[in-house]
């Protein structure tokens, strides 16, 4: 029994250390943006990650697209949490979108998670790609 727990542990920690890409739809408040690529890292403990958002507008009027990390977020067997994070872009901290009450859920198929990010509310579902 102890070793067949060890290679599920083992097992899962290999899923958990790879990075995964979804394709998906963010929302945030009333803006629908439709095929957003999300990158979900694991860190080398598989207890940390940061996700990372391709080419996203927060708003329509949005001039460019930017690609924002959130990290460290925590993983406890497929359930994401993450509160107070400051996200980056381009490794430039942005305090006044900091990421708030994150929780969802990854699996080798789906991710799914929201945040308050900011005064602005924030979904993502997706896809394995």
């Amino acid at each position: 029994m102890k070793r067949i727990l060890t290679l599920i542990i083992l097992a899962l920690c290999a899923f958990c250390a790879q990075a995964q890409t979804f394709i998906g739809t963010m929302t945030v408040d009333s803006y629908t943006r439709k095929n957003v690529t999300v990158k979900l890292q694991a860190s080398s403990s598989s207890e940390t990650c940061s996700i990372t958002l391709y080419d996203v507008k927060f708003s329509l009027l949005m001039p460019v697209t930017v690609n924002v990390t959130i990290k460290p977020i925590t993983n406890t067997n497929g359930q994401i949490t993450g509160n107070n994070i400051v996200p980056t872009n381009d490794g430039k901290r942005y305090e006044k979108y900091t990421v708030r009450q994150l929780k969802g859920t990854v699996s080798s198929t789906k991710l799914q998670f929201s945040c308050q990010m900011g005064s602005k509310r924030l979904t993502y579902e997706g896809k394995k790609k």
